[in-house]
């Protein structure tokens, strides 16, 4: 397989299923900033995770975006959730095969990243975009990958 150009990180690789705690965000209209929803569904999110006792700080922070017609529908924001207790709102993402970008969490790098990644380099690369599984941006410190799944 041909490297990817210089300013993309991709690799391909098998994620496993993760349990976690799940909030929903659904966008009626593209205007407005998609922000101001997601980051207090997290922060919700990051209380509950709190009140089971464990560390938020230690556990993976994903966001699953439904994209229609290019514009965000819905955004899953899901913080990992290692308890075996059935709760509300408990879930488990699919895991599987996926083309994973790593890029630095900065607008500016992750915008054009992510237009070359899912644009150019997906058609170059003869990647095949499995639309039965979810994208996924999983956020840690300084970095975000972001996953497409393939066939």
């Amino acid at each position: 397989m041909p490297k990817p150009p210089a300013f993309l990180n991709v690799e391909l690789r098998d994620l496993v299923p993760l349990r976690v705690l799940h909030r929903n965000c659904l966008f009626r209209s593209a205007s407005g900033n998609p922000d101001k929803v997601i980051r207090p569904a997290f922060k919700e999110l990051r209380l509950r995770i709190s009140a089971f006792g464990l560390d938020p700080d230690t556990l993976l922070h994903v966001g699953a975006p439904e994209i229609i017609d290019g514009q965000l529908a819905a955004y899953n924001c899901c913080i990992e959730f290692p308890l075996p207790e059935e709760v509300e709102n408990a879930t488990t993402l699919p895991g599987g095969r996926y083309a994973v970008l790593t890029v630095e969490k900065r607008p500016e790098k992750i915008r054009p990243a992510i237009r070359a990644f899912s644009g150019d380099y997906f058609v170059e690369q003869s990647l095949i975009l499995d639309e039965e599984r979810p994208i996924y941006e999983i956020y840690y410190k300084e970095t975000m990958e972001y996953c497409l799944p393939i066939r």
